[in-house]
């Protein structure tokens, strides 16, 4: 789930029960303070909004204070930050980035991290100075999946692999896709994240409302799981639950 422009917890709550999900995160991506706490009261009044992921200018001076802000919400697991925003592709490992992601790893937090393919190379850098720090990258690093690119991502995956406190999210692969989306292309880019990650370390994402123009919620969940099978359904547990559960300490 992400922090809704448009649509509200309400509007989310029934296609939850009708897939038999109990919780979801709350993930904040947009680079906004105002976003952020709306984010933040959101989750609070929320019930099934388990765990908070708000957005965070990890180069402020007053990051420390705006972190021990936002600590304040019980919810709170992690931070997210937009490394696609950023012309720099090593952007995520300038110092002062670094600085500040290592205020976020002492604090206990995880990392959700927004990125296209030139980004990926940068986030084993900072899973490599900071392996205190739980990584999770989203739409699994924004391949070229409309156009089956596969190059360089695929390698940089491969290098990424090694990094033990790296997951990859399964989300937002229908909108990477061309229009319209066609679920053996999203396959081929997910078979390649299992053979490298495992079942263990990749985890489900809805991308919710983000994807509502391209799909329903039922065609994500379905298109996400049909493209990781065949699985076992301890693996698909992994997948759906468990690897979430851990990641953003749910339970």
């Amino acid at each position: 789930m992400e922090s809704p422009a448009r649509r509200l917890p309400a509007d989310l709550a029934p296609l939850l029960a009708w897939h038999g999900v109990v919780s979801t995160v709350l993930v904040q991506p947009l680079a906004s303070d105002e976003q952020t706490g709306r984010a933040v009261a959101l989750a609070a009044e929320t019930g099934f909004v388990a765990a908070l992921v708000p957005w965070v200018d990890v180069t402020a001076p007053s990051l420390a204070k705006r972190l021990d802000e936002l600590a304040k919400s019980p919810k709170l697991r992690g931070v997210c930050v937009l490394a696609s925003a950023e012309a720099d592709n090593r952007w995520l490992a300038r110092d002062d980035v670094l600085a500040g992601l290592g205020m976020v790893a002492e604090r206990g937090l995880s990392l959700d991290v927004l990125v296209e393919p030139r980004n990926l190379p940068s986030v084993g850098e900072v899973a490599a100075r900071l392996p205190g720090l739980s990584i999770a990258v989203c739409h699994l690093g924004g391949p070229s999946i409309g156009w089956g690119q596969r190059e360089p991502w695929g390698v940089y995956l491969l290098n990424l692999a090694s990094r033990p406190n790296v997951v990859m999210k399964l989300s937002g692969l229908l909108s990477l896709d061309a229009r319209p989306w066609n679920a053996a292309h999203i396959r081929g880019f997910v078979e390649h994240v299992v053979r490298l990650f495992g079942y263990e370390r990749m985890m489900f994402g809805s991308d919710w409302p983000a994807h509502d123009d391209v799909a329903t919620y039922a065609q994500v969940m379905e298109s996400a799981i049909a493209a990781a099978e065949p699985m076992t359904s301890a693996q698909r547990e992994r997948l759906l639950a468990g690897t979430a559960q851990e990641f953003y300490r749910i339970g």
